[in-house]
């Protein structure tokens, strides 16, 4: 049974945060789709985030992509996540594997 592994982007980079990445989130779609065969991104409505930074903390939107694999390249994907990191202006992209569960 395949990994479920999320991505989770900001929808706006920290240098423009009021302009839609809608050209990084085009890459990273075809990006997915070509090293995995299928992308799901949930596009539809972004989810928010809060965390505390600062005596009035922060918020974003993001968007979260799923692919699966029977394999999860540790090596591979922190070089993604980096490079993620770069082109979002982010000071770090979370990426998460879910093992498959047998009932």
């Amino acid at each position: 049974m395949p990994h479920v592994i999320q991505l989770l982007l900001p929808l706006y980079t920290s240098e423009q945060p009021t302009v839609p990445a809608n050209d990084l989130h085009a890459m990273v779609k075809a990006e997915l789709t070509r090293h995995f065969g299928r992308c799901n991104a949930h596009t539809r409505s972004p989810a928010g985030g809060r965390w505390l930074e600062g005596p009035l903390g922060m918020g974003d939107e993001i968007v979260i992509y799923e692919v699966m694999s029977h394999l999860v390249d540790a090596q591979w994907w922190d070089w993604y996540c980096r490079a993620l990191e770069a082109r979002f202006h982010q000071r770090e992209v979370h990426i998460r594997a879910l093992s498959p569960i047998n009932w």
